[in-house]
């Protein structure tokens, strides 16, 4: 692991060094000798508009993707590209993940996200809008029941040429302190190989509402 992670940061050292405890873009990435232990890792994909390279900590492992048929026909069902654990047994369930599917034909990437929280269960406590890499992306922080207890989310949503992707980091709450400063890293440190451009709106339009008398 890296030093970030085998120090173990104290909650408030943490919280100092992130511009968000929960969606951080700032406070995650690695010094020059940290960096030695973290490795860039390609993900090809059969489409090669698909592939991606993301910047994992060291100990980190990609697992097989899941290969279930896939029908586009239920709005919560995603392409898995790939999946990620800081444990070979993916226990405790530390994990980041990346889905695809194709992006709805009205709405917003905000609302597309709020959207998929709920299909999915998903307790959610907020969205905010961050600027990546890859480009502009709608973030939320939610939660989950699991039989392993309660899980804590980050879940990234962007669109890329008529594509919604999805990145989700988790881990169980009680030690999401720990962790969310390596999930931060795989967010922030995503890229597309071949992007095609964001044409999807990122949140609703609000427009000031008029003077009286006008």
């Amino acid at each position: 692991m890296t030093k970030v992670l085998d120090s173990t940061p104290a909650k408030e050292e943490l919280d100092m060094a992130l511009d968000d405890p929960d969606l951080p873009t700032q406070g995650v990435f690695p010094n020059e000798e940290e960096l030695k232990d973290c490795i860039t890792v390609t993900v090809r994909q059969p489409r090669s508009d698909l592939d991606f390279s993301i910047l994992l900590p060291d100990g980190w492992y990609q697992q097989p993707a899941p290969i279930d048929k896939i029908d586009f026909s239920q709005e919560s069902e995603f392409v898995p590209l790939a999946l990620f654990s800081a444990a070979k047994e993916m226990l405790p369930p530390i994990l980041f993940t990346v889905g695809v599917r194709p992006a709805p034909k009205k709405g917003n990437v905000a609302e597309w996200l709020e959207r998929q929280c709920y299909l999915q269960q998903l307790a959610l406590e907020r969205i905010k809008l961050n600027k990546f890499p890859f480009g502009w992306a709608a973030e939320a922080v939610a939660l989950q029941a699991s039989e392993f207890g309660k899980l804590k989310l980050r879940i990234t949503m962007f669109e890329d040429g008529n594509r919604l992707f999805a990145l989700i980091g988790m881990a169980p709450l009680d030690v999401w302190d720990v962790w969310v400063v390596p999930l931060g890293l795989c967010v922030n440190t995503f890229e597309l190989l071949e992007p095609k451009g964001q044409s999807a709106p990122l949140a609703p339009k609000y427009e000031d509402p008029k003077p009286e008398g006008e």
